[in-house]
């Protein structure tokens, strides 16, 4: 491993430096090919050279141009350092030709000056291998002449060849350098790009998320209020008509109940039980509502090869992550198509764990992929947007990929999307693998509640409606109810009540003083029990309370579970008989 990682480098040195001489070349030899036609030109018009000498001249001018020619065709750089040392070599070779012709002092000045301009070759190799040519040729020119000549031609020729070496080895040492520290920069600058992308895309998803939660929470408190009064109405409608209306009324509340709850799986205030959960049950569970809901026209294919393995989490919630995104897929085959649904266990190492922002290890993979008409980079970006949808006006409401996004991101996940316009798109979910095992099913049992005592309950809710409708669901308990629109209220009619007060339902969020703090003030006055009633399960004040000995029950509720509760509650905290 050691040895790549040395050797590395050294190809993309070669090829950044093949690049740069490409680039010179293809700027230097138009002008060098005028040049050297010019000087041929003046040449052939004031001293009339031998046909030979002509020749020559045109023949390296000619050489020049299609050195320019090619630079500008559409081939490979690594030929720069070839097209560099031709170019080069062209107006040498006809120097060296002139000096052999007709030796003149003007030759001594002219080879060691173009000698020196092999420091624009950019490969060592090169510019050591043709000095040695050119050499060959100069050093019988040279001695042609006088010995003090020749000594001063050789000497000078030497000197400019040692300074150009010295000037080549300097000037791609700081190329190299340069090329290096930016593509270190332009690295860093991308990497910069990403994570900006990826900040505002988390600060604009918060945002939002914090406009769903509270938008879910007045939710909560109108269906709350409905299943209340619901459940009321259905002890005195005798009717099978009447009593059938009365539940699909409570059937709809929950539904509704269910929108809320993905709202607050998108701003991570939702409720999950955390439990052992087989990822191919999810799937199990899910595809016959997809095959109920989605057209006959649609194949789904599972790909199940998750086996045993299982995830922390809540199966309710994570079988809506599949059921969205099989609507997902079905509007985007615009009815018509093949959806895969796919899962398996892989091992994100550090660089794929990096990029979806997860921890490295075994993850559970769902994927689910449609052949429908897929989307452009600019809609992929923007695909969990809460309430952004590519639908026409009143065909969606842009909640269904923002709900999947906000679910997986509670259960310490990632969702990410691949896409081809005119292909179809792949959603892939990873969340990470737990060592426990699922518990096995069991079927719930109904238990009949009955209330052997009278009792008050202090309600502390700010609406009006869930206060009412709570409170006469403990009244046709037969138990005395008290109510609170704030906790400042509620802790003042509990302090002038005294321990006449056999159990408080607090909720969360209210004005002038919240939940959290009315329970932390009950607890220094009295143990009375506490049942919290809110729509956000996971919040962390929620868990402390609950850890301090509040029970729970999670708006919008059914007027039977809340009887269930209060009854529960009460009567734990009945005095134990004494003993005879």
């Amino acid at each position: 491993m050691s040895t790549s990682a040395a050797a590395s480098p050294a190809p993309m040195q070669t090829d950044v430096l093949a690049a740069i001489a490409f680039q010179r070349a293809r700027t230097l030899s138009p002008v060098l090919f005028f040049a050297m036609l010019s000087w041929t030109i003046v040449i052939e018009l004031t001293e009339h050279p031998t046909f030979d000498m002509s020749v020559v001249n045109y023949a390296t001018a000619l050489i020049v141009g299609v050195v320019a020619l090619l630079s500008r065709r559409s081939i490979a750089p690594r030929w720069g350092h070839a097209l560099c040392s031709l170019m080069w070599c062209s107006p040498v070779s006809s120097t060296l030709f002139g000096a052999w012709m007709r030796p003149e002092p003007l030759y001594s000045v002219l080879i060691p000056l173009e000698m020196v301009g092999a420091a624009v070759l950019l490969d060592t190799r090169w510019v050591a291998g043709l000095m040695l040519g050119i050499q060959v040729f100069w050093i019988p020119i040279s001695l042609r002449a006088s010995a003090h000549d020749a000594a001063l031609s050789l000497m000078t020729a030497f000197t400019a060849q040692a300074f150009a070496l010295v000037m080549q080895i300097v000037m791609r040492r700081a190329l190299l350098l340069h090329a290096t520290t930016a593509q270190e920069l332009k690295i860093q600058l991308a990497e910069r790009l990403r994570l900006e992308d990826r900040l505002l895309h988390v600060q604009r998803m918060e945002a939002v998320g914090t406009l769903a939660a509270g938008l879910a929470h007045d939710m909560n408190n109108v269906l709350g209020s409905i299943t209340s009064f619901a459940g009321l109405l259905a002890d005195e409608v005798t009717s099978p008509r009447g009593r059938a209306d009365l539940e699909q009324i409570t059937a709809q509340s929950m539904r509704g109940a269910e929108l809320t709850r993905g709202l607050l799986a998108f701003s991570r205030h939702g409720k999950y039980r955390k439990q052992p959960v087989r990822i191919d049950d999810v799937v199990h569970e899910v595809i016959p509502m997809l095959e109920r809901t989605l057209p006959r026209s649609i194949a789904i294919q599972p790909q199940l090869d998750a086996g045993a393995h299982c995830i922390e989490g809540d199966p309710v919630q994570l079988g809506q992550i599949l059921i969205n995104l099989g609507i997902n897929a079905a509007h985007a085959m615009n009815g018509d198509g093949k959806m895969v649904i796919a899962t398996d266990i892989v091992e994100l190492d550090a660089g794929a764990a990096n990029t979806l922002g997860l921890p490295p290890g075994r993850h559970a993979r769902f994927q689910v992929t449609d052949s429908g008409i897929g989307m452009d980079e600019a809609t992929r970006r923007r695909v969990f947007e809460p309430f952004f949808t590519t639908k026409p006006a009143g065909q969606g409401t842009g909640l269904g990929l923002s709900t999947v996004w906000g679910i997986v991101q509670s259960h310490h996940g990632a969702v990410s999307v691949e896409s081809t316009p005119r292909v179809g798109s792949t959603f892939t979910v990873h969340i990470p693998l737990t060592a426990e095992t699922a518990p096995a099913q069991s079927k719930p049992t109904v238990k009949t509640v009955r209330i052997q005592r009278a009792g008050l309950v202090l309600i502390a809710d700010d609406e009006p409606a869930v206060r009412a409708g709570t409170a006469r669901i403990v009244e046709r308990m037969g138990l005395s109810a008290l109510q609170a629109c704030n906790g400042d209220e509620a802790l003042a009619l509990y302090l002038e009540r005294g321990t006449s007060i056999d159990l408080v339902i607090l909720d969360m969020v209210m004005p002038v003083m919240g939940g959290a703090e009315c329970f932390r003030k009950l607890r220094q006055a009295s143990q009375v029990p506490v049942l919290i009633a809110t729509g956000y399960a996971t919040d962390a004040d929620v868990q402390e309370m609950v850890a301090r000995g509040a029970a729970l029950i999670e708006k919008p509720f059914p007027s039977s579970d809340l009887v269930t509760q209060v009854a529960r509650l009460l009567e734990s905290s009945r005095p134990a008989a004494p003993a005879e």
